[in-house]
């Protein structure tokens, strides 16, 4: 039996009803958040459906873009849970339309940058914490290696270093604070309810990095988070970060928490489910022809160190072997890069003038980039693109292909994908997950998609699926 409720409220269902079920698994989308397809639905005009609905119908009632919470139940099991809203209203009954929202899921601050947030303001410390906690700490003061920070304006004191720090001290010029990331995410979930879990936010390494800025505080009595955060929107820091570490990002909107965790660990999990019995025996069978990676970040072409573009930051491409010849490549890149490091003194190094009153061609600012927090190293507050087991670079020690990406490499090299239909029950609908892997006929798959027709069925519901080997 079908039950859709709204607000947490049975609604009225016209005798055979039916709506439609499609999700998508989000380990084979770099470009997008999606939820589940919209499809819309009618409910009958009835007593109970005005009232769940507002009273909509009634000319002297007004529209406020309501979005009514919705969940749909089978025989007991919640299938899907997103939200609806009203598309037009008829003497017959009202006609819906339902999504995830996940295009909306952080309200007013879905499209606004982090930049123009307001996360925070903070007085200019007297003397910065050269040892920042990362785990507590809002900003640290690393020692990065510039020196065209101010352009040809001789500054009094500059020695070509932001964040310089000698003698247990600062300097006072060139003196940029970079956000932690872990704390940008903290302060966004304050300001819209949602919270950040999984794997990413456990990993040692990745809870040291913080955005890169060239904002200095020459003159200011303030720290600004708006100032030392780039241009990027929340959503689009996440696909970013996706695309930088293959996350599998998945969105509980009804206790508004995400989850960040590796893609890797995703492909290789032994969590598999035995369709076999479920599923008929013709498909239809297609080779995957994307079977190649491409792998980069934007290079930003205002820093002096990256023309022509080292190799340890340039593009990574899955060779072509006999294997998989013919196939086309899977362009994958992240607007988030980082900077290169001295070999010498290890520090980070680039060549980009600052923002700064002292300097007139201050207009300058950075594409996105983060760094890791090391800490003082050497008696030097240093930040890199490397930290213990992981780097931000393509190539080289614990590059982000080895770190992120060669089991997706491989699943994509040797896959091909199938579509079947198979005959689901209610608890499987309700029970599965993305992350599981299903087992038809001696084959293990990912199922990339699923799309069902859900009514009155109470065993055996028409599911068809779209199946990738793995």
């Amino acid at each position: 039996m079908l039950d859709i409720r709204i607000d947490g409220e049975p609604a009225d269902l016209t005798p055979g009803s039916n709506v439609t079920l499609e999700r998508f698994n989000p380990l084979l989308d770099f470009n997008t958040i999606q939820g589940s397809r919209v499809y819309g639905f009618d409910l009958p005009n009835t007593p109970t459906n005005r009232r769940l609905l507002g009273y909509f119908y009634q000319d002297q009632v007004g529209y406020q873009s309501r979005k009514f919470r919705c969940e749909k139940y089978v025989y007991g099991y919640m299938i899907e849970q997103g939200f609806v809203q009203i598309h037009e209203v008829k003497p017959e009954g009202f006609s819906l339309f339902f999504n995830q929202n996940l295009g909306e899921i952080f309200g007013d601050n879905q499209n606004l940058l982090l930049s123009q947030l307001g996360l925070g303001i903070d007085a200019v410390p007297s003397a910065p914490v050269a040892a920042a906690n990362y785990l507590t700490d809002r900003y640290c003061f690393p020692t990065i290696q510039n020196d065209t920070f101010y352009g040809n304006q001789a500054v009094s004191g500059f020695n070509g270093l932001m964040n310089e720090y000698t003698g247990g001290a600062y300097n006072t010029v060139a003196r940029v604070p970079m956000p932690f990331l872990k704390w940008v995410f903290s302060q966004f979930s304050a300001l819209t309810g949602w919270s950040f879990a999984g794997q990413f936010w456990q990993d040692p390494d990745l809870a040291r990095l913080i955005f890169y800025n060239l904002f200095s505080l020459d003159g200011a009595t303030s720290i600004n988070s708006n100032n030392h955060l780039p241009d990027l929107t929340m959503p689009n820091l996440l696909i970013d970060l996706r695309k930088l570490f293959n996350l599998y990002l998945e969105f509980d909107i009804r206790r508004n928490i995400c989850t960040m965790d590796f893609g890797e660990d995703i492909l290789a999990s032994a969590d598999i489910v035995d369709w076999t019995d479920k599923a008929r025996p013709d498909h239809v069978k297609t080779p995957e022809l994307a079977n190649r990676l491409e792998l980069s970040y934007a290079i930003d072409g205002n820093d002096g160190l990256l023309k022509p573009v080292p190799a340890v930051m340039d593009k990574y491409t899955t060779a072509e072997t006999p294997d998989n010849a013919g196939g086309t490549l899977i362009p994958i890149q992240s607007r988030i890069s980082t900077l290169l490091t001295n070999a010498t003194t290890g520090r980070a190094m680039t060549q980009q003038p600052g923002i700064s009153p002292n300097n007139k061609d201050n207009k300058n600012g950075a594409l996105p980039k983060l760094l890791f927090f090391n800490g003082l190293v050497g008696g030097q507050p240093l930040a890199t693109n490397a930290r213990g087991g992981r780097s931000l670079l393509w190539s080289g020690t614990n590059n982000l292909v080895d770190a992120g990406y060669r089991k997706f490499e491989a699943f994509k090299a040797d896959t091909f994908s199938v579509t079947k239909l198979v005959y689901l029950s209610p608890a499987d609908l309700a029970l599965f997950s993305f992350r599981r892997k299903v087992h038809i006929r001696g084959v293990n798959y990912l199922v990339g998609s699923m799309k069902a027709a859900l009514g009155d069925q109470r065993q055996g519901i028409a599911t068809e699926v779209d199946l990738w080997r793995v």
